[in-house]
């Protein structure tokens, strides 16, 4: 995967990460997921930089791992290697002591919903979607999403994105406190960077302190609930469910699984 696949500019205090695979509806293969938190990392560390921005190139957000022919996720320890790699960037995303503000552009899916709803405040175009589709191809969903979700929009709901894969529209995912607001899309990016520069204005020891309370009493659960999604998706890669999941949708078919 190229570097530019994912790009860090740098304007002022307000430092950008744009997923840059338009073409792949911004899915991230294990090179991206790593170079994701290479960047974040990179601009967090990046002197006057005082908060982040994570938006996507094109359509999408971020549609997930890339399931396409040449870049579907394996099973064993690629298959490990690439949620270990997903929990990564939310980790990252978490524990980097600036503000990190999603503009969603597009639909977020998969372990794309995980990215956005890890940071700090979620900013999403109205005529963006989140879906967690993980069942109806074998698996099921990581990148924290079992605590991430429940905590955010309480386990019913949580329950219809994970366990029936209902797609969100932006509107109802803001009236749910799935997301911070809505704008646009023309007026989305906008929209995001002042709310990332009104953060960057801020005392930034502030920020960190509370940051980290705001972000403490979850931490144990989220790292739990991680360990528990990579053991359960490490063994769905690994089998047949996934195997025809991954086949129909690379063929544009309903999946057959056994009863």
């Amino acid at each position: 995967m190229s570097a530019d696949a994912v790009r860090l500019t740098a304007d002022g205090p307000v430092a950008t990460i744009t997923l840059a695979r338009p073409d792949r509806l911004n899915a991230l293969d294990l090179a991206g997921m790593r170079l994701l938190t290479t960047r974040l990392r990179e601009a967090a560390a990046t002197p006057g930089v005082r908060s982040l921005l994570l938006t996507g190139e094109g359509r999408a957000f971020c549609t997930g791992a890339d399931v396409s022919p040449s870049g579907a996720a394996a099973g064993g320890a690629d298959g490990r290697a690439i949620v270990a790699a997903a929990n990564d960037v939310v980790l990252t995303v978490m524990r980097t002591d600036l503000p990190v503000v999603a503009a969603v552009n597009g639909p977020a899916v998969g372990v794309g919903v995980s990215f956005a709803v890890a940071c700090d405040a979620v900013i999403a175009a109205d005529t963006s979607w989140f879906q967690l589709p993980f069942v109806t191809i074998g698996l099921t969903p990581d990148g924290g999403a079992s605590h991430l979700l429940p905590a955010a929009i309480g386990r019913v709901r949580a329950a219809r994105m994970a366990l029936f894969a209902e797609r969100v529209p932006a509107a109802a995912a803001l009236s749910w406190g799935l997301i911070s607001g809505t704008a646009p899309p023309a007026d989305l990016l906008t929209t995001a960077r002042a709310l990332a520069a009104g953060a960057a204005a801020a005392s930034r020891e502030a920020l960190r302190r509370t940051k980290l309370a705001l972000r403490r009493a979850q931490a144990d659960a989220l790292e739990a609930a991680m360990r528990h999604e990579l053991e359960a998706q490490t063994e769905l890669l690994d089998g047949p469910d996934y195997a025809e999941g991954l086949a129909a949708l690379q063929q544009k078919r309903r999946p057959v699984y056994p009863a």
